[in-house]
């Protein structure tokens, strides 16, 4: 793969390690991409994470990522982390994270499943409490994800449910304080995003208005200073 190259173009049945076999790739973002897997020994279905820059760039953040994960494996929302490998793809070592693999849908591909991409304002508002009950779950441990979006976020149905799943967080930069307060601009920035976005906004009911805000970071942030906030005003409005 060359440096100004996007993409591994690893096919079904490539190797990964002796270990791993691919099945089909699932997505790919800035980092790197994501593959679902197969392990050879069992037949169980897994996710491979590799990443594009090389292992001397990534090191220090594959370690505090892996490590990340591994401390809020017991927060519902957050994809378990298996193992790290290194695996040898065009004549250099990347890292790679192996983890469950979730079964869902990503979100902007669940969206593009409804009609004009405008998912009705009930649904958008499950996936909003959804995302923001398990993110509450991870401010609780004085940690926050920091890149919430809509192809990050795996999506899947249980019955009038939905089970969500995220990867990626954001590692360096801001402040724990400042990433957390991203957090919930991120989620309420989704449910405008979901019910249509700008085009929709103005038709749809108070409810969604008393949360997006107009996406005035600065109302939003005055009204839900914290994820719980948010949490709990999607409990307890009244439609």
């Amino acid at each position: 793969m060359k440096n100004n190259q996007k993409t591994f173009g690893l096919a079904k049945g490539d190797r990964l390690t002796w270990r791993y076999e691919v099945i089909e790739c699932l997505g790919a973002g800035t980092e790197g991409e994501v593959y679902k897997i197969r392990e050879r020994a069992t037949g169980l279905t897994r996710a491979a994470k590799l990443y594009f820059k090389s292992k001397e760039h990534n090191a220090k953040r594959f370690v505090r990522y892996a490590r990340k994960l591994d401390a809020l494996r017991d927060c519902d929302i957050v994809i378990k982390y298996l193992h790290a490998d290194e695996v040898w793809i065009n004549d250099r070592f990347i890292f790679c994270l192996i983890s469950e693999y979730f079964g869902g849908a990503l979100l902007d591909d669940l969206q593009a499943s409804y009609r004009g991409g405008k998912m009705p304002a009930f649904e958008a508002l499950n996936i909003i409490h959804a995302l923001a009950s398990g993110i509450e779950e991870i401010h609780a441990r004085k940690e926050f994800h920091g890149d919430l979006h809509k192809g990050n976020i795996f999506v899947e149905r249980r019955g009038v449910f939905f089970q969500l799943r995220t990867i990626d967080f954001h590692e360096w930069g801001r402040t724990p304080a400042v990433e957390r307060r991203s957090d919930i601009l991120a989620i309420t920035r989704l449910l405008y995003d979901l019910i249509g976005g700008r085009a929709n906004y103005k038709n749809q009911p108070q409810v969604i208005k008393d949360i997006c805000m107009g996406n005035r970071s600065d109302l939003i942030l005055k009204k839900f200073p914290t994820i719980f906030h948010l949490r709990a005003h999607l409990e307890t409005f009244e439609w």
